[in-house]
């Protein structure tokens, strides 16, 4: 009797499975929340401004056309590749340095001046393009609303580790993710036909 009253109940949890329906998060006040922004963006200091006079406004830089953004780390050795790659056709005149703007993930856990020892002017893998250096409490304006948006920085771009390669379009919107963790010539051509 015990065999079967529990076969009957394994039978029926099986047969529930599946059942199951996604549910969308809702708040404390039971509402829910927007969705995360289609078209983003953001204000930031950027690498080798101490001062922070200089800032950079992501919809400015994209506006002229899609760029290449790189999600870095000062200890990311996939990040040292890629950035070394990307350098090398930004030298070569493959990629136009404006087409291209790094952005420091990890600012609880490494300094600015941890950036600028792996990626500024003297660090062991240099850029020429912006590096943008957001703290983690940065707000991210949805374009489409013209308001700020609840959700953060790391949410609106997809939680992204690094290195995270991503295409922004020149409306603030983006077109396409890798995270690719070393450099490979198959990616590299992806991301150039994708920015000509």
């Amino acid at each position: 009797m015990k065999i079967a009253a529990f076969i009957s109940i394994i039978i029926l949890i099986a047969s529930l499975s599946g059942c199951i329906e996604e549910r969308q998060l809702i708040d404390e006040d039971g509402i829910m929340p927007p969705p995360s922004p289609e078209r983003m963006s953001f204000i930031s200091p950027i690498m080798g401004d101490e001062n922070n006079n200089s800032t950079l406004n992501l919809q400015e830089y994209v506006a002229d056309g899609p760029v290449l953004l790189i999600w870095v780390a000062a200890g990311c050795k996939g990040c040292h590749s890629w950035t070394d790659l990307i350098s090398d056709e930004v030298e070569n005149g493959n990629i136009s340095n404006s087409s291209v703007l790094s952005i420091h993930r990890y600012p609880s856990f490494e300094s600015p001046s941890n950036i600028e020892d792996a990626y500024g002017e003297n660090g062991s893998n240099p850029v020429s393009w912006i590096l943008a250096l957001p703290p983690e409490n940065t707000p991210i304006i949805d374009l489409d609303l013209g308001q700020e948006s609840k959700y953060s920085l790391y949410e609106s771009f997809g939680n992204p580790s690094t290195p995270t390669l991503q295409i922004m379009d020149s409306t603030g919107k983006l077109i396409w993710t890798s995270k690719t963790y070393w450099a490979t010539a198959d990616v590299l051509d992806e991301i150039k036909n994708i920015l000509e």
